[in-house]
């Protein structure tokens, strides 16, 4: 059987077109699966801890917050040291709401709770959550310091000269309260 150059030509074509056409199917494959990490990074709970000061009532609050997009549920919150009331100046007997766990949280929605750390001894926290959404689990990991809160300034710090006037220290609180209201909305 012999085998001419046209028939040659054509098996060598049907190859490259082979090639071609695995090649585009590969491409299309990875593709879709950057696609499908995109939107589900995109479209996914994102679950966060951490703390919030307002100077307007110098109350700290300890916040856990979805970012994201879905429905998360938070699984676990180690934070190390961890806190407690008792390292307070108030000495509460409840639990803080970082030990909560399986909290379901919409998209924006927060839970929040005051917690005292106006003289408590730590201030540095590393934080690690685990939260499940769109049938993932996820985990973050990082630090938190709370020493830059000294560096703050605002306007009730600091006391004027003119002591006759008895509503500058509310003047101020409005002040920080409004200060607060528009970093929040930012």
């Amino acid at each position: 059987m012999n085998i001419s150059v046209s028939d040659w030509i054509q098996i060598f074509i049907a190859l490259i077109t082979l090639i071609g056409v695995l090649v585009s199917a590969i491409i299309a494959i990875k593709t879709l699966k950057q696609n499908n990490s995109m939107i589900e990074e995109s479209n996914k709970a994102n679950i966060v801890f951490y703390i919030d000061y307002n100077p307007a009532c110098n109350m700290y609050f300890i916040i856990i917050k979805n970012f994201g997009n879905s429905i998360g549920k938070l699984l676990s919150l180690d934070i190390s040291p961890k806190l407690d009331w008792q390292k307070t100046k108030f000495k509460q007997e409840l639990t803080p709401l970082t030990e909560s766990k399986n909290i379901l949280l919409a998209p924006n929605q927060k839970v929040s709770s005051w917690f005292d750390f106006s003289e408590y001894p730590d201030k540095k926290f590393d934080v690690k959550i685990k939260y499940e959404s769109l049938n993932k689990i996820y985990e973050n990991s990082y630090s938190i310091d709370l020493t830059y809160i000294n560096n703050i300034d605002w306007l009730i710090q600091h006391s004027f000269d003119d002591t006759t006037n008895d509503n500058k220290e509310v003047l101020y609180k409005i002040n920080n309260s409004i200060r607060d209201l528009t970093d929040k909305f930012r």
